[in-house]
């Protein structure tokens, strides 16, 4: 299946997001923008979703395998955690403009 042509960008800006969830300053806007974006989409989210999707997307290893982990941790399908993904994604490209 291939994949939106938005999804490399978006995860990307997801990742610095996850990562830098209490920035105050950035080096470019864009990457102002996105995360705001991102912080933006993340609000209207369950408290659980949220820690699934910054835990996903801001751990180091690769995201099939944060996927895994957090499938594990609340006993849900994995297939769940991906489908809120490609959601969260869209909802973000869109916020973006990409869509």
């Amino acid at each position: 299946m291939n994949k939106p042509f938005y999804t490399d960008y978006i995860r990307h800006a997801l990742r610095f997001y996850s990562r830098n969830l209490s920035i105050t300053t950035f080096k470019k806007d864009v990457d102002r923008e996105n995360w705001i974006a991102c912080n933006e989409v993340i609000l209207n989210y369950p408290i659980r979703d949220k820690d699934i999707l910054v835990y996903v997307y801001g751990s180091y290893d690769t995201l099939a395998d944060n996927v895994y982990e957090m499938s594990k941790k609340h006993s849900i399908n994995q297939a769940i955690i991906w489908d809120m993904m490609k959601e969260f994604e869209r909802k973000i490209a869109e916020k973006r403009g990409l869509l």
